[in-house]
């Protein structure tokens, strides 16, 4: 074994979700090494992968010298690794090595049996249910594919796996379970438990039901500071299909987004799911897209859903209903702004248009600002904002809550000579105004909102903009709001990245967000 002067402390001993790339794969989509360092402020370096749709042990370097000593480790195959994975084929042997040519993306590559150079993994085939074989696998050589490519090659593709012939699934069935080297005399040794469909292989049988699993694991992985307790995350977004569901604190709120309702098997398919990742409290909604709020229906609830709840985003509070309207306080999607304006408020002034519930009022007061200013044309919503405030030991009557439409309030700023440090602009798509003889369409209307946001900014004052209008990309946004960034009275247009929670890629977010700030004024 290599020895060097370094400890395990020089290492950080992770495990890689299933669908996110160990590294930044482009300018637009975020590797998971990247991620995780800027979640830890550290910066760590990467001395081996697993392909995007592998999960499992992976080990990172904090120092150079960790990656120096660990890249010679694999290098010199010192690390001993043992993979997990699927099949629906069943292999002729109970223990087997397999030899073989490996080349990326050669589905069938005859394998060679001379003995130097040639990869080789030993396989391992240990339970079964059905026509599904769960295997094991020691990669003794480390190529790119190695695994995948001798499974196919013995007959067993994984599932999953479109590249080498294997079964069509959601996601690829290949898990790393187990990391093993020395080092400094220490035997380094790092296990990751498999996700639960290799644990019961029952559950591999239906797409459908696997993909939720597959989502809520992901975020298990990702947030486990999130993931229990009282805090909020969003668990299945729609990389699951027509199912939705978010965690409020104690309490799960699932969605139907499709026209037609779910059917007696699919809602008996969600009762089992739930069962599965063990939710005791929730509520099912439907959807219809093409439908306004005001069909939305609750199909079903547990026996234990409360009326209200409260639960917590980051450090502030709020209070969950069931019964006040489509939404149950929150939206989410917004969780990392809302803390960069709880960070950045202190003895400011603030403006949250479209306020909704107020979570970024609250974020903003609890953050130190000096006055905040809620605008939204439901009075309904200004009160339950209100009550979220008394919630977090803020007083509501300190600050202003307007229930104006928007761009009415902005006009009303402007003649006032008001002025705001802070405005977030969370407009929806589509809606009619106060006066119900006009209406408010984003794609048609942004630009007049912005140059009116514009018109009570303080001179170092940011705008957050965001949008979910789906018609258009977030490239489109960037390019529209970008070529008339001069014309709205700004200087810098700054994106901000979609939540790995939503979104695994920014082009294909459905929440655009940008900050613009204004240009310096010239000093004497």
């Amino acid at each position: 074994m290599s020895k060097g002067l370094l400890g395990s402390s020089d290492f950080l001993l992770t495990n890689k979700p299933a669908g996110l790339s160990t590294h930044r794969p482009d300018h637009d989509r975020i590797g998971y090494v990247e991620w995780l360092s800027e979640k830890l402020n550290t910066e760590l370096k990467v001395s081996h992968r697993l392909d995007k749709e592998t999960s499992g042990a992976l080990v990172f370097s904090k120092t150079k010298g960790g990656a120096q000593v660990l890249s010679q480790l694999f290098e010199k195959h010192e690390v001993k690794k043992e993979y997990w994975f699927v099949s629906h084929k069943k292999s002729d042997q109970k223990e087997w090595e397999q030899r073989g040519e490996v080349k990326k993306g050669a589905r069938n590559e005859h394998p060679r049996n001379e003995e130097g150079g040639v990869p080789l993994t030993r396989f391992e085939r240990i339970s079964s249910e059905g026509t599904l074989y769960l295997y094991k696998a020691y990669p003794v050589t480390g190529k790119t594919h190695q695994i995948r490519i001798h499974a196919a090659q013995s007959g067993i593709p994984i599932m999953g796996d479109d590249l080498y012939g294997g079964r069509p699934f959601s996601r690829l069935m290949l898990h790393s379970y187990q990391l093993k080297f020395e080092q400094a005399a220490e035997e380094v040794l790092h296990q990751v438990e498999p996700s639960r469909l290799f644990k019961n292989l029952e559950y591999c049988k239906d797409i459908q039901l696997a993909s939720w699993i597959v989502s809520y694991e992901r975020r298990e992985v990702l947030f486990p500071e999130l993931i229990s307790g009282d805090q909020c995350l969003r668990l299945l977004h729609d990389e699951t299909g027509d199912l939705r569901m978010d965690k409020a604190g104690e309490v799960y709120i699932l969605g139907w987004w499709k026209d037609e309702p779910p059917s007696e098997s699919e809602i008996e398919k969600i009762k089992k799911f739930l069962k599965i990742v063990g939710i005791e409290k929730w509520m099912f909604q439907w959807r219809p897209r093409k439908n306004d709020e005001a069909n939305l229906e609750v199909l079903l609830k547990s026996e234990s859903l409360p009326e209200e709840w409260f639960f917590k985003e980051n450090q502030c509070f709020y209070v969950g209903a069931r019964e006040r309207g489509h939404n149950f306080g929150l939206f989410l999607d917004q969780r990392e702004r809302r803390l960069w304006v709880n960070q950045n408020s202190q003895g400011k002034k603030v403006l949250n248009l479209f306020s909704f519930t107020c979570g970024f009022s609250v974020s903003a007061a609890r953050g130190g600002a000096e006055l905040v200013v809620s605008v939204d044309t439901s009075r309904k919503y200004l009160e339950w904002g209100k009550e979220n405030f008394i919630k977090n030991d803020l007083n509501p009557e300190v600050h202003e809550f307007r229930s104006m439409d928007s761009l009415e309030y902005l006009n009303y700023a402007r003649k006032k000579g008001l002025t705001f440090d802070i405005i977030v602009c969370d407009p929806p798509s589509f809606s009619r105004l106060k006066n119900k003889k006009k209406t408010f369409k984003v794609e048609k209307d942004y630009e007049s909102l912005i140059k009116a946001c514009r018109a009570v900014l303080s001179e170092s004052g940011v705008v957050l903009f965001s949008t979910n209008f789906e018609a258009w990309d977030y490239e489109k946004w960037k390019s529209y709001i970008g070529k008339n960034l001069k014309d709205l009275g700004f200087q810098d247009l700054i994106s901000s990245d979609s939540q790995l929670d939503y979104e695994w890629q920014k082009q294909d977010a459905n929440l655009k967000a940008f900050f613009l700030k204004k240009p310096c004024p010239v000093r004497p």
